[in-house]
């Protein structure tokens, strides 16, 4: 089951077709080159106004995507969002498809660069953020995706992200949950400083010594305070000195 379905439940479909739909979740083809023009995709919405993009993205089928891309009058659905401003991209970063957020990008590309943000699409992209002002990224941290993270912060490496609606960026998500790789890969891949700023005016440094005095009470093993520990000295040693993020292997002394 998708993280997606896992959260909000599932819905009967009723725009979409039910055979359009299950050919999209299988990546049955032959059924979409058979059954269904270009003209028709771009008009099938399921009740969470799901296009045909989205529920190939969410369900890892790169087959569909592809097809689906090949047509260029459905390039506008890369960033046409749900009814949680979801777009295929926060989709497949939120389940951990790689391959499927490596086609969108690339598909994105492709296109015009937008006249208002004068950026490209594909930077576009992956700055939109869905109702919870989530970006993908947000998604790829919340669930502990470290190769998407890599590859959405390389694909736009000067971007600072904000604060969602609950005041996370993602690196004070990553700090919170105590994701010491993902707080190094945020760090060392950004290239402007990322933003540390969080909830009720603390920063991820804080959020990695809230998480280390966690671990101590519900985690008091050596191996788990040396992580905490050593998440809290990433964040600070490039917060005063702004170098690479040391390894985190500290371990502390009894």
């Amino acid at each position: 089951m998708s993280n997606q379905i896992a959260a909000d439940g599932q819905t009967e479909i009723t725009h979409m077709n039910a055979d359009l739909y299950e050919a999209l979740y299988e990546s049955d083809i032959r059924i979409l080159e058979r059954k269904y023009s270009e003209a028709h995709l771009q008009l099938q919405q399921t009740p969470k106004r799901n296009t045909v993009l989205h529920i190939a993205a969410q369900f890892g089928q790169l087959a569909s995507v592809e097809w689906i891309l090949h047509f260029h009058s459905c390039s506008p659905l890369l960033q046409q969002p749900n009814r949680k401003g979801d777009t295929p991209l926060h989709l497949a970063a939120r389940e951990g498809h790689g391959a499927i957020v490596k086609a969108l990008l690339d598909a994105a590309k492709t296109l015009h660069q937008e006249i208002e943000s004068g950026v490209g699409t594909d930077k576009a992209m992956l700055r939109m953020t869905n109702k919870e002002k989530d970006t993908a990224l947000h998604e790829a941290v919340r669930y502990h995706h470290s190769e998407i993270v890599v590859s959405l912060i390389e694909e736009d490496p000067e971007f600072i992200y904000g604060a969602n609606i609950t005041g996370y960026t993602p690196l004070y998500l990553a700090a919170e949950r105590g994701y010491g790789d993902l707080v190094c890969i945020i760090i060392d891949k950004t290239r402007a400083s990322p933003s540390h700023s969080g909830i009720m005016g603390r920063t991820a440094l804080h959020a990695a010594v809230i998480h280390e005095d966690q671990g101590r009470s519900t985690k008091p093993t050596h191996l788990g305070a040396g992580l905490s520990l050593g998440l809290s000295k990433s964040i600070l040693y490039h917060s005063h000195l702004d170098q690479a993020c040391p390894a985190l292997n500290t371990t502390q002394s009894h």
